[in-house]
C-alpha cells in the first residue's frame, strides 16, 4: 500500500476528467460515462499489468458498523478473493475526527479479472439511488506502471502518476474531457496549453464583476437547476485564428469562426451549468491573451 499513499499524497501529475455531461440525459448519460471511463482505464492498464483493486469502507454509515463495497461482484474469479486483505486505517476526509476509522481492503488482481463494466455502473450509480450500486470508494493501482485510477462518481475521475512521461500521452488524447474547472491547473502541471498565462488582478476583479451582474441578468438560480448553452465571444488576429481554433477544439467547444475586416471572431459554445461560469470565463479569456485577441464576454440561454 505504500505506492498507493504516494500517489494520493505526493504525486506530482495528476489529471481530472469529465465523465457525466449535462447536456445528456437517460442512457446516453450513462454510456457516455463507460465510454470515456472505459477509454481512459484501457489506456492506464495493459493486459499483462499487475493491479491492485483498493476499495474503502467508512464507520459508522450504518447501525452494522461499516457499509461493506462487496468486492466480490466485481471479480470474475472468486477463488482469487482468498488473497484479499484489509487494514483499518484514520478516515481520510476528516482529520479532526481521529476516532473513525476507514476499513482499506485491498486484492491484486489481473486486468481480465475484472467486471469493469459492472464496477464502473456501480461507481457512477452511487448517487442515483439505483442498483448495483456501492458504498465507499474504489481506486485501481496499477503496480507495473505506478499509476492510479480514482472514479469518485458519475461525475468523473482522477488519475495520478509519478512520472510526467505516463500521463502525457493520456493528457493529449484525452484532453477534450479534462474538468474546465481543472484546465488551467492541469496545463500548469503539463506546462502545455495555458500554461504561462495569467489575469492581473484588475482583470480578475473586473471579469467576476461583470459575471456576477449578468447572471442576475439572467434570474436563474445557481442553487437550483442551471445547465445552459453558453457562447463565449472572441476577436482573434487573423494570423492566430487558426491555431486558436485548433487548440480550444482540444477543450470541447463548439467553434464557430467568421471573417471581419481585422480579425477572426470566434464564438466558443458549450452546454454546463452556468454556476460554473467563472471557470469557463477565466479559460476563454486566457486563450484570447494568448493568441494576443480580446475576449468580448459571454451569451447564455436555458436548456431545460
Amino acid at each position: 500500500m505504500e505506492l498507493y499513499d504516494q500517489l494520493m499524497k505526493e504525486a506530482k501529475y495528476w489529471i481530472r476528467f469529465e465523465l457525466g455531461l449535462d447536456e445528456l440525459d437517460g442512457k446516453e448519460y450513462f454510456n457516455e460515462i463507460y465510454h470515456r471511463v472505459s477509454s481512459i482505464f484501457h489506456s492506464l492498464f495493459n493486459k499483462k499489468d499487475t493491479i491492485m483493486l483498493i476499495a474503502t469502507a467508512n464507520q459508522h454509515i450504518d447501525y452494522k458498523g461499516y457499509e461493506l463495497p462487496r468486492i466480490h461482484r466485481f471479480i470474475k474469479n472468486a477463488k482469487s478473493l482468498k488473497r484479499l486483505k484489509f487494514e483499518t486505517v484514520p478516515y481520510e476526509n476528516d482529520e479532526e475526527d481521529l476516532e473513525r476509522k476507514t476499513t482499506r481492503y485491498s486484492l491484486r488482481v489481473e486486468k481480465g479479472d475484472l467486471r469493469l463494466g459492472y464496477l464502473f455502473q456501480a461507481i457512477a450509480n452511487k448517487d442515483f439511488g439505483t442498483k448495483p450500486t456501492i458504498y465507499g470508494d474504489v481506486y485501481l493501482l496499477n503496480l507495473t506502471r505506478k499509476t492510479l485510477l480514482h472514479m469518485y462518481d458519475d461525475r468523473g475521475c482522477d488519475v495520478y502518476s509519478l512520472e510526467k512521461d505516463t500521463l502525457l500521452p493520456i493528457y493529449h488524447e484525452y484532453r477534450k474531457w479534462i474538468l474546465d474547472y481543472n484546465r488551467i491547473r492541469i496545463d500548469h502541471i503539463f506546462q502545455e496549453g495555458l500554461y504561462g498565462y495569467t489575469e492581473t488582478s484588475e482583470e480578475l476583479e473586473n471579469r467576476l464583476q461583470t459575471n456576477e451582474q449578468k447572471v442576475k441578468e439572467t434570474n436563474i438560480n445557481l442553487f437550483f437547476s442551471n445547465t445552459c448553452e453558453i457562447t463565449h465571444q472572441l476577436e482573434i488576429p487573423k494570423e492566430a485564428a487558426e491555431e486558436c481554433v485548433k487548440e480550444m477544439k482540444q477543450t470541447g467547444f463548439t467553434i464557430e469562426a467568421d471573417d471581419h475586416f481585422s480579425c477572426i471572431v470566434l464564438k466558443a459554445r458549450k452546454t454546463e451549468a452556468l454556476a460554473l461560469i467563472d471557470y469557463q470565463s477565466e479559460l476563454i479569456s486566457l486563450y484570447a491573451t494568448k493568441y494576443k485577441g480580446k475576449y468580448n464576454g459571454w451569451t447564455t440561454k436555458r436548456v431545460f
